[in-house]
């Protein structure tokens, strides 16, 4: 078992490579939180410990927080599966979402 730091900037598809980020515009998404990435590392049952108060060192005016999981997976396989997972949750909760609608107001028949 060895531990493996995550800053969301990891996962974050707006960035570059050079700018931090670690996996393929493919699995990667747009502006992750520590939050779901707290989310989704209970999902998949990863033993962590989240500290929301630290900054990037890249980014460091910028206290994005970070997630440190101790598992025997790589470090690209966790990012990989946390960012699956976030896409997962976020069409889940796009799904859930009422339809909000208008309907035409003002029309009278006549």
């Amino acid at each position: 078992m060895k531990d493996v730091m995550i800053w969301p900037i990891y996962l974050n598809a707006e960035k570059s490579l050079n700018e931090g980020r670690k996996i393929s515009k493919e699995y990667a998404i747009s502006e992750p939180r520590i939050k779901e990435i707290v989310k989704a590392t209970q999902k998949l049952r990863y033993k962590y410990y989240a500290e929301e108060d630290k900054a990037y060192p890249g980014e460091w005016y910028n206290k994005s927080g970070r997630v440190i999981i101790t598992s025997d997976d790589s470090k690209k396989e966790i990012l990989i599966n946390l960012s699956n997972t976030i896409k997962q949750m976020r069409e889940t909760k796009q799904s859930n979402r009422p339809n909000n609608k208008k309907g035409k107001k003002g029309k009278w028949k006549k």
